[in-house]
């Protein structure tokens, strides 16, 4: 063996030792520590057991428990650990070969001297035969058993005693080690000691909502209960209130979690969690509310209420802002039209169309709970009222020709059509179709007026008809479509053909009776103005009683003026009446016109002008005698002429009437005659049966009973008349008689069945009703020849007197230029003058007897006779008066008056 394997072979088993030097010290480490680490973990679990140490204690007592485990496993389990696995040298080789060296006195020296001489250089040989020698001498002594596990034994007490400790424990009371580690464990969390009750929290959970009330509710079981009891909550200490048999405390608007113990006569309890959970919460919302297309409205926008009044058919859509919201919905009453709201752009959002009213509720949901309070509204939908229409109507109740409406439309949101609804029935067509006339109206207002005159007389209306009629109005109502209202119907019935007659003659005396009482009046003006002209003339000033007398005149003649204004409105509408009734004969509808001129110029503006000027006068303190007189003259004349034209007036209404009256029957004559021929067929062919055919004959009777009436009227009539006309009656009743015998022999022979001779009577009867008609229009036609031949007669004469009238007055007032007021011819021409008045009177009686009879014969005529009149008074006054200047200009007048009635 040579030196360098002695030495080698020696440093393999230093480092054996050393391996098992440091097993040696991880042993002895492990029993130090194990009882160490009991020992402590006994003594305190005990001590914390007993003592319930405060909560910085078990913090002391949990870390220098972990401080000291850590530090026996650094040093004595990881620090020979890192020794066996050479990452860390606890001993160098000199410091083992000491301790192998004191395990071996003998060698001691030795091996440590041959471990310093390896490092030296061993190039030396006397080095190197020293190392030799000495590893050789060292070699065969096992430095392992320098270390012996033996040793240890002793230790093991450190161990055992603990253990046994920790066993009896176990056994016999685990608590010590259960609540003492779990105490110091915790040591955050106090304990106390057991107490000898108990405190039972009644609440079901310990949780509660973000700013709500909790109320904590408390019992106390044991054998001895405490007096008080209190809580410990965030460094506070509150007494609960005594409740029942339990205490209640209430935490008001949590916002964080609590945690909390109780405390009962120093005794303690477990904490307690009361933990916070969040309801759904509305921040804020707001509707916007979409109105039907038709209503032409914007969009509206409700903030913060979910009440709202909206026109039916609106759609409202809910924008929310809800926190702590997983789920918004809207309620209704009826479940199916629940909604869910969206969930976009931040916000819950939902829409519906309400057509109806309804209350809804929102409920506001999350993982824990709803919203905490009810959330309920209600729309109210207005509905499209119908539209609303009212009507005054007045109708021409005289001529039928038209008919005004007037009223009230309006409607919540607007109109879009205004009808007049109307149909005309009578006996031939009585289901007649209703026809529709627009009325215009404002589509931009909601309320408004109008008005419709609704020209009738186009309608063609007959005696018998009935026309209906109603106004109909329409909404825009773009939801269910438009919905209309309307008046109730009105009526107005056009009177038939026998009421109409009546109403005729009903009218015919009421203008008669204005006529007569128009001519009273007059009469007794003229006779109260000619006195007092007279007696003006006896007076040089006017007195109260004067005035008062003249102006008494005036206001009647006011009241005259009245009373013939309506007799011609009563005259024009027994004209258009007499239209309506039947198309008047060409003649009769000129002499109607001619009689209306003839009322129209009653009233002339000259006169109304001289009525004025009276009024001007009597307001003077002292009117000039002259010019009254003369204003009196004048007025007396003009009443005068207004007598003769009021009395001519009437005279030639009556000769009008009874024409009338003579057309109506004569065209009676005829259609009855034709009704009678057809019936008369109707028999012959046996169109209808028997009954059918005598109610027809039967309605001919009555027609002809009534034809018979106002063959009477006609007598009374034409018996009224200052000049009647020549009628032959005894002939007519003859006739009448025929025709009587003629239809009551068809009626009994339809009785009988005996059509074929029945035709023949009814057809006797229709000949003899045409016969009649005809005679009638002959009789008419004669008085017509006759008097317009008599009446040239007299116009002839007239014009004639006329003629030499004026001829003797232009000589008279020739000769009256050739003389002077003491010429002795001066009193035989007055004579003359007054010969030539008495001259004219006649011929002025002749012109109006001939004017009330004669239509065509205009006012014109009787008013310039009265101007002659008139101009030859005044001659003859002046020439009493000895004036033969202003005389011969009257004398002028008055010719001139001749001339132009010639």
């Amino acid at each position: 063996m040579n030196q360098h394997d002695a030495m080698d072979r020696l440093l393999y088993q230093l480092q054996a030792f050393k391996k098992k030097f440091y097993l040696n010290l991880l042993l002895r480490g492990s029993i130090f520590a194990i009882g160490l680490l009991m020992s402590i973990y006994i003594v305190y679990s005990l001590l914390e057991y007993i003592f319930y140490f405060p909560v910085f204690v078990r913090a002391f007592l949990l870390f220098s428990f972990v401080g000291l485990t850590i530090y026996a496993l650094v040093r004595w389990i990881i620090l020979p650990i890192s020794a066996l696995t050479n990452l860390r040298k606890l001993l160098s080789d000199e410091q083992a070969a000491a301790r192998v060296g004191d395990h071996y006195p003998e060698i001691k020296d030795k091996l440590l001297n041959a471990i310093q001489l390896k490092d030296l250089d061993r190039t030396n040989e006397l080095i190197a035969a020293s190392i030799a020698q000495r590893s050789s001498q060292l070699i065969n002594y096992p430095f392992e058993e320098a270390v012996t596990y033996r040793e240890n034994k002793p230790l093991l007490k450190y161990i055992a005693l603990p253990a046994v400790i920790m066993l009896l424990i176990a056994l016999l009371y685990p608590t010590i080690f259960v609540q003492g580690t779990e105490r110091i464990i915790n040591y955050k969390k106090h304990y106390t000691p057991l107490a000898p009750f108990r405190f039972v929290v009644e609440n079901e959970s310990l949780q509660t909502y973000r700013g709500e009330d909790f109320e904590l509710q408390v019992q106390l079981e044991g054998k001895t209960i405490p007096n008080e009891v209190y809580i410990h909550y965030n460094g506070r200490r509150q007494r609960l209130q005594k409740s029942g048999n339990g205490y209640t405390y209430t935490f008001k608007q949590l916002q964080r979690p609590v945690e909390f113990q109780l405390e009962g006569s120093g005794f303690m309890s477990d904490d307690y969690n009361l933990k916070l959970l969040s309801r759904p919460n509305l921040k804020n919302f707001h509707m916007e509310v979409a109105y039907p297309a038709y209503l032409k409205r914007e969009p509206d926008l409700i903030q913060n209420t979910g009440n709202a009044t909206i026109p039916a058919g609106s759609t409202i859509t809910w924008n929310f802002d809800a926190t702590e919201t997983e789920r918004v919905e809207i309620n209704f009453e009826n479940a199916s039209e629940s909604l869910v709201a969206q969930f976009k752009e931040n916000l819950f959002t939902a829409s519906k169309q309400f057509t109806e009213s309804q209350n809804y509720g929102v409920d506001l949901r999350n993982a824990h709970s709803t919203n905490k309070e009810e959330i309920n509204y209600q729309i109210t939908t207005i509905p499209d009222r119908h539209p609303q229409i009212s009507l005054e109507q007045y109708h021409d109740s005289a001529l039928y020709r038209f008919v005004v409406l007037a009223g009230e439309i309006s409607d919540d949101y607007g109109l879009t059509r205004l009808a007049l609804n109307y149909k005309v029935t009578n006996d031939k067509n009585p289901q007649a179709k209703y026809k529709s006339v627009p009325i215009g109206l404002n589509r931009q207002q909601l309320s408004q007026t109008y008005y419709h005159q609704w020209n009738t007389a186009s309608l063609q209306l007959n005696p018998g008809d009935k026309l209906e009629y109603f106004v109909q109005v329409w909404d825009n109502d773009g939801l269910n479509g438009p919905k209309s209202a309307r008046t109730r119907s009105f009526e107005l019935r056009v009177p038939s053909r026998r009421d109409l007659e009546q109403e005729l003659n009903s009218n015919a005396q009421s203008v008669e009776s204005q006529l007569s009482k128009s001519l009273e009046r007059s009469t007794k003006l003229k006779e109260e103005l000619a006195q007092s002209e007279e007696k003006m003339k006896t007076k040089r000033d006017l007195n109260w009683q004067d005035k008062k007398q003249l102006e008494d005149l005036a206001e009647k003649r006011k009241q005259l003026e009245q009373d013939i204004s309506s007799m011609k409105e009563l005259f024009d509408e027994l004209n258009k009446k007499q239209n309506m009734l039947s198309e008047q004969d060409k003649q009769l509808a000129e002499k109607a016109q001619e009689l209306k001129k003839l009322m129209d110029s009653l009233l002339d503006e000259e006169t109304k002008k001289l009525y004025e000027e009276l009024e001007k006068l009597l307001q003077e303190q002292n009117p000039k005698d002259s010019e009254l007189q003369k204003l009196l003259s004048k007025l007396d004349n003009r009443e005068r002429n207004l007598e003769r034209e009021l009395e001519r007036a009437l005279e030639l209404f009556k000769q009008l009437q009874f024409e009338q009256k003579l057309d109506n029957i004569t065209n009676k004559l005829e259609e009855m005659a034709k009704e009678q021929e057809e019936l008369a067929d109707k028999t012959a062919q046996k169109q209808e049966d028997n009954k059918q055919l005598q109610q027809e004959q039967e309605n001919i009777k009555q027609e002809f009973e009534q034809l018979k009436q106002d063959m009477k009227d006609l007598k009374e009539l034409n018996d009224k008349l200052q000049n009647p006309n020549q009628m032959d009656e005894q002939q007519m009743q003859q006739e009448q008689q025929q025709i009587e015998q003629d239809m009551e022999q068809g009626q009994q022979q339809l009785e009988k069945n005996q059509n074929k001779k029945a035709s023949e009577s009814q057809q006797k009867a229709g000949e003899k009703m045409k016969q009649m008609a005809q005679q009638m229009e002959q009789m008419q036609s004669s008085m017509s020849m006759d008097g317009m031949q008599q009446n040239l007669d007299n116009l002839r004469d007239i014009l004639e007197n006329l003629i030499k009238l004026s001829f003797d007055q232009e000589g008279l007032m020739k000769s009256f230029r050739g003389v002077n007021q003491s010429d002795p011819r001066f009193i035989s021409l007055s004579q003359q003058q007054l010969s030539l008045r008495d001259n004219a009177k006649v011929i002025e009686d002749s012109l109006f007897a001939l004017a009330k009879k004669v239509f065509q014969l205009e006012s014109f005529v009787t008013r310039e006779v009265a101007q002659m009149n008139q101009s030859m008074d005044n001659s003859m006054k002046e020439l009493r008066d000895r004036n033969v200047g202003r005389a011969t200009a009257q004398q002028q007048l008055a010719m001139t008056s001749m001339n132009n009635l010639a």
